[in-house]
């Protein structure tokens, strides 16, 4: 996938100027597909120059100007064409597990402190989410009532589902990881009671039980 379709994808919503499309990627569409300013301009002009959106340049309050984007029906057979061509998955690269798998260079600590990072980043990801699944499901998310508008109910109802599962399983992958992590801090204090001091001195009997997460950011963030 490249940003090409991404940025399709968002405009077969509703048209939109690069500092809305901007705004999307910072949020909902970030978490699939991330794109910084210096990206989307550019993207955008040559997607207009190949003829699958166009720009206009519409007035803002008295004196200002934006750029308005607008998807073509040369840019809906492309999108189309891509959405239904088989999953295109990139090469594995997980540097997460790059450096655990090789952090038995440093220490226990420095282990646990990686874990701990690891089901904080997941748990935000997560806590992050959910309230976009909520605000989708009850009609709430702005983007999609503008993609729902002059559509059957059935197609309607198909375009909540697709999401539903693309933020329910981003969720439920967010979980797992966040279970997998608490397991891996277990499985770590195991091995500070069976070798409290490595050779090298560098294994530490700190208990996880005493890792400080805020409670009310969730039930889950607990670490023991």
């Amino acid at each position: 996938m490249s940003l090409r379709y991404a940025i399709l994808g968002s405009l077969s919503s509703c048209p939109s100027s690069g500092y809305d499309l901007a705004l999307q990627f910072g949020l909902g569409l970030g978490w699939f597909w991330s794109a910084s300013h210096s990206q989307i301009y550019p993207e955008l002009k040559r997607l207009e120059e190949a003829g699958l959106i166009e720009g206009t340049l519409t007035t803002v309050g008295e004196k200002l100007e934006k750029r308005m984007y607008s998807i073509t029906p040369t840019g809906i057979d492309s999108l189309v064409s891509f959405v239904t061509d088989s999953p295109n998955y990139p090469p594995n690269r997980d540097p997460e597990r790059v450096q655990l798998i090789f952090s038995d260079l440093s220490s226990v600590e420095n282990v646990r402190r990686h874990l701990e990072a690891h089901v904080r980043h997941y748990i935000k990801r997560r806590d992050v989410e959910r309230p976009i699944l909520d605000s989708i499901a009850d009609g709430r998310h702005e983007r999609v009532q503008m993609r729902l508008a002059g559509k059957a109910p059935a197609q309607q109802a198909f375009t909540i589902l697709l999401r539903e599962l693309a933020y329910g399983g981003d969720i439920e992958r967010a979980e797992l990881e966040i279970a997998w992590a608490q397991r891996a801090l277990r499985a770590l204090d195991e091995y500070v009671r069976r070798y409290p001091l490595t050779d090298e001195g560098k294994a530490s009997a700190r208990s996880s039980d005493s890792v400080a997460v805020d409670e009310h950011e969730s039930d889950d963030a607990r670490l023991a």
